[in-house]
């Protein structure tokens, strides 16, 4: 009985921690950022530093209508297109967002310095993520699909692995494969369009022999109206 109350003691401290007023974005809804002004937390599970900022974030959020500002989390092992587009590469990593655009927060992580950090405006002081890694630009939705992609190789690893209990250096000896064929595939096509593009051999040759006939008979037409010409002069 008393390790129960103990347990619920425990879950209601939790979601007590958790605040109302923190926004779970996605790779769906993410780009709600692009409008007004944000801070910004990515997070994993695993990281013992993203814990250890929960309660500051958490009570950080509480403010946020006060402050009139959105404050935000994305989980990166849910959302590993997010963590490639916004070139996340350390655990917890921090934006400010202001009408889309983005600075990384780099501050200390307690809840007052967060609130002093919006309140006066310092942001102003960081500059701003260069055109070129904006989120929504082309070039990192590219690094997005990237990041998806190697994240499902990844989990497909680990089924191979642990669900079908594949050696790791069978699955490893797979993907190799995959990848070297895809490798040959992909080079076989872009061969084939320079070869349509810019064609060689027999090809070029025809070309090259169609317009030394066409130029031989411009040269024909000429000498025969030079012949009626000095006929008719004479």
């Amino acid at each position: 009985m008393r390790s129960a109350v103990l347990l619920l003691a425990v879950v209601g401290a939790a979601v007590a921690a958790s605040s109302k007023n923190l926004v779970t974005l996605q790779e769906e809804n993410w780009t709600q950022l692009l409008k007004g002004e944000w801070m910004l937390e990515f997070h994993a599970p695993w990281c013992p530093a993203c814990k250890d900022l929960q309660k500051s974030w958490n009570s950080f959020a509480d403010f946020a209508p006060d402050l009139k500002i959105k404050v935000a989390e994305v989980d990166v092992t849910k959302n590993p297109g997010l963590s490639g587009r916004f070139l996340v590469t350390a655990l917890p990593t921090i934006y400010h967002v202001k009408d889309g655009v983005f600075r990384v927060y780099s501050g200390s992580r307690d809840k007052n310095d967060f609130i002093s950090f919006v309140e006066d405006r310092r942001w102003r002081t960081i500059d701003a993520v260069p055109d070129y890694k904006h989120p929504n630009s082309a070039q990192m939705g590219v690094v997005a699909v990237f990041f998806k992609l190697s994240m499902a190789v990844r989990d497909l690893h680990n089924t191979l692995v642990e669900e079908k209990g594949i050696p790791s250096w069978a699955s490893y000896s797979i993907f190799a494969g995959v990848t070297l064929l895809l490798g040959c595939v992909l080079g076989f096509l872009i061969v084939l369009v320079i070869d349509q593009v810019f064609p060689t051999g027999s090809l070029s040759s025809a070309s090259a022999k169609k317009g030394g006939e066409k130029k031989g008979d411009k040269k024909d037409e000429k000498k025969k109206e030079e012949k009626t010409e000095n006929k008719k002069t004479k």
